[in-house]
């Protein structure tokens, strides 16, 4: 199976918390990580004509080479973990514009409430592989 790939925003503290958590979670090795800011996205960008700058913290990019945003970028990481992670699909009979209006106004607000890195942080030396 090709891994997922999820573009985050590297100097998000709260986004750095969820790949960490991510990383280890992943135990079938089925998630790739890169930066919004790092070269593989701006290439990405050309290769698709995909403006990753309209992204607001977190884009996964599926096996069809299809951008997912906001809460079904969520579902997609759940549903690629498996297992346990199911459970929360229970959260899919919320209005998806209820559950996308929650993620803008946690990705809007971010910075604000979690802080803002003056860098993006490097991976765990036992996760690199995941790190594009």
């Amino acid at each position: 199976m090709k891994p997922l790939i999820i573009f985050y925003d590297g100097y998000c503290v709260l986004c750095n918390f969820w790949v960490r958590k991510l990383c280890r979670w992943d135990r079938k090795d089925r998630l790739r990580f890169a930066p919004l800011e790092s070269s593989i996205s701006k290439k990405m960008a050309v290769e698709t004509g995909y403006d990753f700058t309209q992204t607001d913290s977190v884009l996964i990019w599926d096996q069809q080479n299809i951008p997912v945003a906001e809460s079904a970028a969520v579902f997609k990481v759940l549903e690629t973990l498996g297992g346990f992670w199911n459970v929360f699909f229970i959260f899919k009979i919320v209005p998806t514009a209820l559950l996308n209006w929650t993620y803008k106004s946690v990705a809007k607000n971010r910075y604000q409430w979690f802080g803002k890195n003056d860098h993006c942080p490097l991976p765990d030396s036992s996760f690199k592989h995941k790190f594009l």
